[in-house]
């Protein structure tokens, strides 16, 4: 019993919170802060925590959008460059939280700049082809490490199922991450004022 007990203790969800995120809306900042939740499962990505994961994991038309686009400039850790990102939202969600569904964005062609900023500028890359010349290799996509982790492509046959009918690659690939939160999202000075509403 006492064993059973103590287990139960450790399995037993936690509160979980995480700091606010700054995110692209349109190429300008705004605050991302994901609501606490009693749940030991987040969804996360190398060191950084998006938020607690919700359990509906199937993607909704009605949530919002969160990119996560490697690799990028804005979170940099020289310990796990590997998983260098942006974070760009789709809109903004001021009055409430909203559900968000999570995107992986990797940049295939190394030409692309990895300093994306805008849903707008995201989806016209997604759209745009480049052809890699003979010689290239999986190691030459500027994200293939997060690439090989998140969507187990390890050498460039695992492409196939990506390429148009010319042979050609988009230059960067979205795709689901299966992964869910909810947040509230808003420009910074926005925050400010609703906190000064509140004392007066």
């Amino acid at each position: 019993m006492g064993i059973l007990a103590a287990t139960v203790v450790i399995a037993a969800p936690i509160q979980t919170g995480t700091r606010p995120l700054n995110a692209y809306y349109q190429s300008t900042i705004v605050e991302f802060v994901s609501e606490t939740a009693a749940t030991h499962a987040v969804a996360a990505l190398g060191p950084w925590t998006f938020g607690p994961k919700l359990s509906e994991e199937k993607p909704l038309d009605k949530r919002l959008n969160l990119y996560v686009v490697l690799p990028g400039r804005q979170y940099r850790s020289a310990g796990y460059p590997e998983y260098d990102h942006n974070l760009v939202v789709n809109a903004l969600a001021i009055e409430k939280a909203r559900g968000w569904e999570i995107y992986w964005c990797f940049i295939l062609d190394p030409r692309l700049t990895d300093d994306l900023r805008s849903e707008h500028d995201l989806l016209a890359a997604a759209q745009q082809s480049f052809k890699p010349a003979d010689l290239f290799d999986v190691e030459d996509i500027p994200a293939h490490e997060a690439l090989a982790e998140r969507a187990g492509v390890q050498e460039m046959a695992d492409l196939k199922r990506f390429r148009h009918k010319d042979g050609s690659l988009p230059r960067l690939l979205i795709l689901p991450a299966h992964l869910a939160v909810t947040a509230t999202a808003q420009h910074p000075e926005e925050q400010g004022r609703r906190a000064e509403s509140a004392v007066y």
